[in-house]
């Protein structure tokens, strides 16, 4: 996985676009970290940092949707088939023009804030940061080279979480478990004065660049994605290669277990014991399957042609970089462990995973109770053209990507959310299992940013859900095509 030697310079202007669709899905879904650390080190406001980083994405976003569709002949069916015009995009951009009057109409009409937030700060996380980058990402699918984009996904989350992993350990004095006996936050330096007249919401908000949740996202995909990077994308690892996942892998659990936030971590474990339990049938049934034919060809002496072939040597190989991979898991940790004097039992996560056994006195969940039954009530209200985008309780959005749809568009733009929620797994069912392994880490990833869109953010917020889904949803049809 030398990355310098595989720096691939473009020859076309295609292949130009899919290179920068594959950075804008990266920078747009994992680059804050690295967004952050430039206002750390550098000591300017963020805002002016953050519009910029977002004026590049969006201007990105708009030139490969306005090159995409320049492409097309409208007086040609053919082209547009080409082109990608379905009826996946149809629905796309139906549930958007949907949630955009919706949008429009409490922004505009009737004046609604998000808490104190301007409304043009909604406007720019919807479309600049949600809807254009992912209908960048969805139409230019076709020149992305997806093992180019799996291989930087990896590298890329792997900077952010090191970036984000050094500094609080800077910050901690090199006090490993003064990180792990709270809850991992990085705040903004110098600004905690100037806020104090603000709601308690924006307060928070206005301090903390990285708060837990987003620590501990980021742990857990470099977690995942080396997980799967492992067990699925290569059928084969050396050494040096266990060694170097096996680094990512951890680096991934400190940030999750710094972050102490439930949601990430139980997305996580889910995620993990889904993996594994996958990765296990799935040699078990091709070790059966291809046992069943070898039997009959013996007994009926006529020649069967499987459809794979399974091979001893490489399961025996995976099995050993597996328990390489185990081995210095449990000897780096015990070493931790022996070294810091870390105790278990008061970890910040610790902590965080009992109060959901003691749901009446934990404030954050019953806060989300709330939220949830809010939004459910406004629903109800107007189930048809949903209430409004942000719910009763607080005037916030409902940290439920389901609910936040039924309050906000109703059963008029739920249908054609459904309908796309329901794409990348239906494309991604359908792929043989070389292209499945193909694109096993990006669909990980976006299963990772599925839940954490579960427990957190809304609609216009869940970025990486849009942007994620958008790839794999057209990279998918693009092999579906090409073997069709």
């Amino acid at each position: 996985m030398n990355l310098a030697s595989s720096i691939q310079y473009p020859k076309t202007l295609s292949s130009f676009n899919g290179i920068l669709t594959e950075w804008l899905i990266l920078f747009t879904c994992f680059g804050y970290p690295l967004q952050a650390m430039v206002v750390l080190y550098s000591g300017m406001d963020s805002t002016p940092i953050n519009l910029a980083f977002r004026a590049i994405y969006l201007t990105f976003s708009i030139y490969l949707v306005l090159w995409w569709f320049f492409q097309l002949n409208p007086f040609t069916k053919r082209n547009w088939s080409r082109a990608g015009i379905n009826m996946l995009l149809v629905v796309f951009l139906l549930f958007w023009v949907i949630y955009s009057i919706r949008l429009f109409h409490d922004l505009e009409y009737k004046g609604w804030q998000l808490l104190g937030y301007h409304k043009y700060y909604v406007y720019s996380w919807a479309f600049g940061c949600s809807m254009l980058p992912a209908l960048a990402a969805l139409v230019n699918a076709k020149n992305i080279n997806i093992r180019r984009l799996t291989r930087n996904m990896l590298f890329f989350i792997l900077i952010s979480n090191l970036c984000i992993a050094v500094y609080l350990i800077i910050i901690s004095k090199n006090e490993i478990q003064a990180i792990f006996l709270g809850r991992g936050e990085i705040f903004l330096p110098g600004e905690a004065q100037e806020v104090k007249l603000l709601p308690e919401e924006l307060k928070k908000a206005s301090t903390v660049l990285i708060n837990g949740i987003t620590l501990g996202f980021y742990g857990g995909l470099l977690a995942i994605a080396s997980i799967s990077y492992f067990l699925f994308y290569q059928i084969k690892l050396s050494i040096l290669n266990t060694f170097f996942l096996t680094a990512a892998f951890l680096l991934g659990i400190f940030n999750l277990i710094a972050g102490a936030s439930r949601g990430p971590l139980i997305s996580f474990i889910l995620l993990v014991t889904v993996v594994v339990l996958i990765s296990i049938l799935s040699t078990l049934f091709r070790f059966v399957y291809f046992l069943n034919l070898k039997i009959r060809a013996r007994d009926t002496e006529v020649l069967i042609n499987a459809p794979f072939q399974f091979r001893f040597k490489p399961v025996i190989h995976k099995m050993m970089m597996i328990l390489l991979g185990l081995l210095l898991i449990f000897t780096l940790v015990n070493y931790v462990k022996e070294r810091t004097k870390i105790d278990l039992d008061h970890l910040g996560i610790s902590s965080r995973l009992k109060s959901l056994f003691e749901f009446d006195n934990d404030g954050t969940s019953m806060i989300r109770v709330d939220l949830w039954k809010s939004a459910i009530h406004q629903f109800k209200t107007n189930p048809i053209c949903g209430d409004s985008f942000i719910n009763n309780f607080d005037n916030f959005y409902t940290h439920n990507l389901i609910i936040d749809v039924l309050m906000s568009v109703g059963i008029a733009g739920s249908i054609p959310f459904f309908i796309y929620l329901l794409a990348p797994f239906y494309y991604f069912s359908r792929l043989s299992t070389e292209k499945k392994r193909a694109i096993s880490v990006l669909f990980v990833l976006f299963l990772a940013a599925l839940m954490l869109y579960m427990t957190s953010g809304g609609l216009f917020t869940a970025a990486e859900f849009w942007i994620l889904s958008a790839a794999v949803i057209g990279i998918s049809r693009e092999y579906l095509k090409r073997t069709s």
